[in-house]
């Protein structure tokens, strides 16, 4: 009985050894099943069906803050220029890609590595508190894309008016000299050319304001002449008003539109011409 077992044995695993040798059937062509009665069945594709492209991945969204420790990153393939408004509120690098970048970026919370691939990426950093603009520039387009610290963008400061135009010099309507001397100190020839010379006599006659009871509108005083006889008014009063304030003799005493001032005595006659003029043009 064991020597029929064992040779029963054998004889199943030759069979299935011999069963594992069999070569395979081939495969056969698939056709198509047959129409019902009465229908066709549409062709089938003469290509291979190629597969669709995926749709493309969105771009990460401008961030509107960026902290002290974190990386904000713009890639461009053009050639373009990252700017920085205010500048000096933020650094930027420039790199060439493709680069793998790793750190705490500003649209995730913890630090990652990213690939860019583009030609031109700018990484940037913040440097100071403050909010900025930053300006991409690829070939005459601009791009404006701001980035804040959480804090409120102050107001712009209002534009100061424009400064009013300056007044028109008011015309002159009464022009009075007085000259003042010492009678007890000499005069030199350069001061008696002034308060006695041909050319600035000629000028203020013709210059000066009239009056009808006085004459010409210019006089040479003493320091210490008594005024009670002088017939025009005007130059009374100019006079009264004038003599306390004299300090230092000869001096000329210049009125216009009632306003006086006192004033050192000319070099010489051309001098004393053109500062009467100054003051008759109101220039003064």
């Amino acid at each position: 009985m064991k020597l029929l077992g064992g040779a029963c044995l054998f004889v199943c695993l030759f069979a299935s050894v011999a069963a594992s040798t069999d070569p395979l059937p081939s495969p056969q062509p698939v056709t198509p099943p047959a129409p019902p009665p009465g229908e066709t069945l549409p062709d089938w594709p003469a290509t291979p069906v190629v597969p669709q492209p995926m749709p493309p991945q969105p771009a990460p969204k401008a961030v509107a803050s960026l902290a002290a420790d974190e990386l904000y990153v713009v890639q461009s393939d053009d050639d373009v220029q990252l700017l920085a408004s205010p500048p000096g509120v933020v650094l930027i690098t420039k790199e060439q890609g493709p680069i793998r970048v790793r750190g705490k970026f500003a649209d995730n919370t913890r630090v990652s590595t990213r690939t860019y691939q583009k030609k031109n990426v700018f990484i940037v950093e913040r440097i100071k508190p403050g909010d900025v603009e930053l300006l991409l520039v690829p070939a005459g387009k601009v791009e404006r894309r701001v980035v804040g610290d959480d804090e409120p963008i102050p107001p712009p400061k209002p534009k100061p008016d424009d400064p009013p135009a300056p007044k028109p010099p008011e015309p002159v309507t009464s022009f009075r000299v007085i000259f003042v001397y010492e009678s007890g100190d000499p005069l030199t020839p350069a001061m008696q050319q002034v308060m006695f010379g041909e050319k600035v006599r000629n000028y203020l006659d013709g210059k000066t304001t009239a009056h009808p009871q006085g004459g010409k509108g210019w006089r040479r005083f003493d320091r210490d002449i008594d005024i009670a006889n002088e017939r025009d008014p005007d130059l009374k009063a100019l006079w009264q008003a004038t003599k306390p304030q004299l300090t230092a003799v000869p001096c000329v005493v210049v009125a216009t539109n009632r306003k006086a001032e006192i004033l050192p005595l000319p070099a010489d006659e051309d001098a004393a011409v053109k500062l009467f003029e100054q003051y008759l043009s109101g220039g003064k």
